[in-house]
């Protein structure tokens, strides 16, 4: 048995769930939650479940990438960017259908995290968006255009760095459904039934035949994703955001990331 110290993982009828577990933390992507989101996708894999579901602990999904965490211990800008992408892959290229339980913030590496699922479901009080383009740093890999009505609500997202609620992004494409939070977890046990009606064979099939047609809309690692992650790492809003990081402190640093305007 795999033990965990930033997820839970549990099995129940033909269901593996995976919860993300840093509530104090919202529940903010580190390398070692990364890691560990990837072997649980595998195992779920083996333990020959229908679906997966993954879920967050506490008040949020996911919050986004940890920027609280030391730079040092994160490695390389190109290896972060590896660990960035590596997990979506593991949800997006998994036989199984997964399934996203969204209650609560999902944010910038949250937020692409929450689409990347097959399937999404959020509460009424879910959050979404990528404010982390506050800090000029775009998603490592693009998601959004891929499951919004319209590419002008991913270029609305993606320029502002705003968050919208639930409802707005169930309107934009990026939530199957939105439910109130006390069912939540019933709708989303609901579906998961219902997947089970149709042959996994058939649903394997089907989610690597829809795989395709986005792969050849576009959806890919571009070969400039190192080149723009060094580039943006280098440019002057990371720099301004370590400087008042170092003299006044995280909260000070996210504050000016979010309210100032930057060039």
């Amino acid at each position: 048995m795999a033990n965990y110290s930033d997820i839970l993982y549990t099995v129940s009828d033909g269901v593996a769930t995976i919860t993300l577990d840093r509530p104090d933390a919202l529940n903010a992507l580190r390398p070692t939650l990364l890691d560990e989101l990837e072997a649980a996708m595998v195992r779920a894999e083996a333990d020959e479940v229908r679906t997966v579901v993954l879920t967050g602990n506490g008040s949020a999904f996911s919050a986004g990438y940890d920027i609280g965490e030391d730079e040092d211990d994160l490695g390389s800008v190109e290896a972060r960017m590896r660990d960035r992408r590596s997990h979506l892959e593991s949800i997006i290229e998994s036989p199984l259908p997964v399934i996203a339980q969204v209650d609560g913030y999902a944010l910038a590496g949250g937020c692409n995290l929450a689409i990347a699922c097959d399937i999404t479901f959020a509460s009424e009080r879910s959050t979404f968006g990528f404010p982390d383009m506050h800090f000029g740093e775009p998603p490592p890999k693009f998601v959004l255009p891929f499951v919004t009505t319209s590419l002008k609500h991913a270029r609305e997202l993606l320029y502002s760095g705003k968050r919208i609620s639930a409802a707005e992004a169930e309107r934009m494409g990026l939530v199957n459904h939105v439910v109130p939070t006390d069912e939540l977890d019933d709708a989303v046990a609901e579906e998961a039934d219902h997947i089970k009606k149709t042959p996994g064979v058939a649903v394997s099939l089907v989610k690597a035949m829809l795989n395709d047609v986005q792969t050849a809309q576009g959806y890919r690692d571009s070969p400039l994703d190192e080149y723009l992650a060094i580039l943006t790492m280098e440019t002057e809003t990371p720099k301004r955001f370590r400087e008042i990081r170092e003299a006044e402190g995280f909260e000070a640093a996210l504050e000016w990331m979010h309210e100032a305007d930057k060039p």
